[in-house]
């Protein structure tokens, strides 16, 4: 059976709650539908960005089911899976299959210390447990464990259905595993997109980044990958215009959940926004600066994609 293949611009869900801590339903239905008329090639749920680290199982369970209806298979859907042990991302892995899951994005057992054949183990022995695509996340910058550039080379070399690959970590690094693998795993970047221009030029598949930015980088990934000079040469100067935001917001995890999400609020419409503690407090200075970035975004946005669309 032949392995599907997977691309494009995949937005990471933000998770927006209640008062009471609860999921917003409509806050993240209106997510959801931005992020589709933006142009996402697919959605993915339960990285950083989602506040995955602030929920129990049975939070990231309901997360997963929501945004599963709402998007009830309109785009392919990815979950990332971080459970403590081999076991529960597997049993995870079949819960987020059931809700729509397309392919599944392996984290690293909690903790430091693991060696490279600690890890290897570990998403081995899920991935040859799964009958369905397996990405495995590899952030050197932000977990506690990650692989080199030759282990995750025979890591995916062994397992096939290891088919996809989360890599956070240089460009310099990814493009090293991108060849060595001839092609044959599709490989998303993170980080907001810093090194998108690098990550596509290298032979990577696509980006996973907050959608703070996205409709403009669904026109960089689809100009970058067009082979029109005009068009890349666009995508250049684009990249150029949204780094500012994305180096504001991915300067912290907390720094982006706290100032990102009130940019997406703030793009949906939203009035509020709910911080789950632990939370990072909006300053003045921050909120006015994330406006200011923001603005020069939308500015781009009505230079770019309406001239695009006549």
């Amino acid at each position: 059976m032949s392995v599907p293949r997977f691309k494009g611009v995949y937005p990471v869900l933000y998770a927006f709650f209640d008062r009471e801590g609860r999921l917003d339903r409509e806050a993240m239905r209106l997510q959801v539908e931005h992020c589709i008329a933006a142009g996402a090639h697919g959605i993915m749920v339960l990285g950083l960005v989602t506040e995955v680290h602030k929920m129990d199982t049975a939070g990231r369970r309901a997360l997963v089911a929501v945004v599963g209806e709402l998007l009830a298979g309109r785009l392919p859907y990815a979950v990332t899976i971080g459970e403590p042990d081999a076991q529960e991302q597997i049993a995870f892995a079949h819960f987020a299959n059931s809700c729509g899951a397309d392919w599944v994005i392996l984290q690293p057992p909690p903790g430091a210390g693991h060696s490279e054949a600690d890890l290897a183990a570990h998403f081995g022995t899920i991935a040859d447990a799964l009958d369905m695509p397996v990405a495995v996340q590899n952030n050197p910058v932000n977990l506690a464990s990650s692989m080199t550039p030759d282990g995750l080379t025979a890591l995916l070399r062994r397992h096939p259905n290891i088919s996809l690959l989360k890599a956070e970590g240089w460009s310099v690094d990814i493009a090293r595993v991108v060849a060595s693998l001839d092609g044959k795993v599709d490989t998303f970047g993170g980080h907001g997109g810093l090194e998108f221009l690098s990550l596509i030029e290298s032979g990577g598949a696509g980006l996973i980044p907050a959608p703070d930015c996205l409709a403009l980088q669904v026109f960089i990934y689809e100009a970058l990958t067009s082979g029109d000079p005009a068009r890349i040469e666009a995508a250049r100067a684009v990249h150029k215009e949204i780094l500012p935001l994305v180096v504001f917001m991915t300067r912290s995890v907390p720094g982006l959940l706290c100032y990102g999400k009130r940019v997406m609020a703030r793009r949906l419409g939203l009035s509020e926004v709910h911080d789950l503690a632990p939370a990072l407090a909006p300053t003045p200075f921050g909120l006015a600066e994330a406006d200011r970035l923001l603005e020069d975004v939308l500015a781009a946005e009505r230079r770019y994609l309406v001239r695009t669309a006549h």
